[in-house]
């Protein structure tokens, strides 16, 4: 069987491609990504996107990290939880600063999950929350949680809310959305409707 020919820079398929969507953007505050084995070479991550779009950026592939690559007295996880904290609200947080530092989890519900659970210096970090205002626009992958998202979305509402600043971030989005409308178009119409907008409705 003949491999499909990858982009060396996006890793996509070179049919594929999303270089051309992505904008440079300067980013206040570090963000760390830390990616699931899994997601490395999965044709619809986004985890990607950010790390060609953003110039303060860390992308970490693994199942256990070391705490001392990270500043820990300065850094923030994001992940849904009951005393986190809202990122638009960090500027009162005392502490919080442009140095700090943000750690998203690249994986399902279940692999993110267990990046905490295997990493017990996250668990102890505190947790931002991100105020959502659409739906995910993943339409060719159904979270099982109604507060699913991508992750370059994550992060988009994440850097937005840190800096007050939904324009800036926008780039971000545009190239999530030129991979999806690719992929569908990539699909006979009926296979779209009956395995992605009919379960979407379920």
């Amino acid at each position: 069987m003949v491999k499909r020919a990858l982009c060396p820079n996006c890793l996509k398929a070179s049919s594929a491609c999303i270089c051309s969507t992505i904008k440079s953007i300067d980013n206040v505050h570090h963000l760390h990504i830390l990616q699931d084995p899994s997601e490395e070479k999965k044709a619809l991550g986004t985890a990607r996107i950010l790390k060609l779009s953003l110039n303060n950026v860390q992308l970490t592939i693994g199942e256990v990290f070391n705490e001392q690559d990270f500043d820990i007295q300065n850094c923030y996880l994001l992940f849904p939880s009951e005393d986190a904290i809202p990122a638009a609200s960090l500027t009162e947080v005392t502490g919080f600063n442009k140095e700090s530092q943000f750690i998203l989890l690249d994986g399902s519900w279940k692999k993110a999950y267990k990046l905490l659970m295997s990493n017990d210096f996250l668990q102890a970090l505190p947790k931002v929350s991100i105020n959502i205002t659409s739906k995910s626009n993943y339409r060719i992958r159904k979270s099982p949680r109604e507060d699913g998202f991508s992750t370059v979305e994550a992060g988009f509402y994440l850097l937005s809310q840190l800096e007050n600043n939904t324009e800036k971030f926008m780039p971000l989005l545009k190239s999530f959305e030129y991979m999806i409308d690719y992929q569908i178009a990539q699909m006979p119409a009926e296979i779209y409707q009956r395995h992605y907008v009919d379960k979407l409705k379920d």
